[in-house]
């Protein structure tokens, strides 16, 4: 997302129908990766229970961090042209991301997965910590428009300071949800520690 508010300002069309493709190859190699490692996860935790649960290959760390950078890719690339719809009175018309710009900023998550692999703390502590950034900051542009749309103050906007109250508002309901889920799974698990196995 930051890529593209310094590449595409306020263009708010959706990529063209072979990029479009790419990003929903993107999605669908994160659809079954995933179901893959939770179905993989299921059988480790239920045990005997659900042995004969049938997985494509055993998961590994690596494939998930690149299936889900393609996700990350993916979402960014829809969302924002989304969000500019949604908030800007004159939005810029053009394709908010053509092949070039795509290619660079799949060369720069490479990189960055690359470097994660490394292993090094020195790139890890950051990466987590923009990583949980990420995640809140997905969730405060969701639901500000959201809140935009519910306002009915759809493209009314014309700079960024206007957007206040949708912001504090998206992110205000955004830690809440992430609050509800983590109350959730501490009544589930009666631990802040997530899952426990065994």
């Amino acid at each position: 997302m930051i890529f593209q508010v310094v590449v595409s300002g306020k263009r708010s069309k959706m990529p063209i129908r072979s990029l479009s493709i790419l990003l929903f190859l993107f999605f669908l190699a994160f659809g079954i990766d995933g179901s893959n490692s939770y179905i993989h996860l299921l059988k480790q935790t239920a045990h005997s229970t659900l042995d004969n649960l049938p997985t494509l290959y055993i998961p590994n760390n690596t494939l998930r961090l690149f299936t889900g950078s393609g996700m990350g890719i993916t979402l960014a690339v829809i969302l924002y042209p989304a969000m500019n719809q949604t908030l800007w009175r004159e939005a810029d018309g053009r394709r908010a991301l053509d092949w070039k710009p795509f290619g660079l900023l799949t060369v720069i998550i490479l990189i960055v997965d690359l470097l994660v692999l490394t292993d090094s703390p020195i790139i890890l502590y950051p990466v987590a910590f923009l990583s949980a950034l990420g995640a809140l900051a997905l969730l405060t542009i969701i639901f500000s428009m959201v809140w935009v749309m519910i306002m009915r103050q759809d493209n009314t906007f014309d700079h960024p300071r206007q957007l206040w109250l949708a912001a504090t508002s998206g992110l205000t309901l955004g830690l809440l949800l992430i609050l509800g889920i983590d109350l959730f799974r501490f009544q589930l698990t009666h631990s802040w520690g997530g899952f426990p196995f065994g």
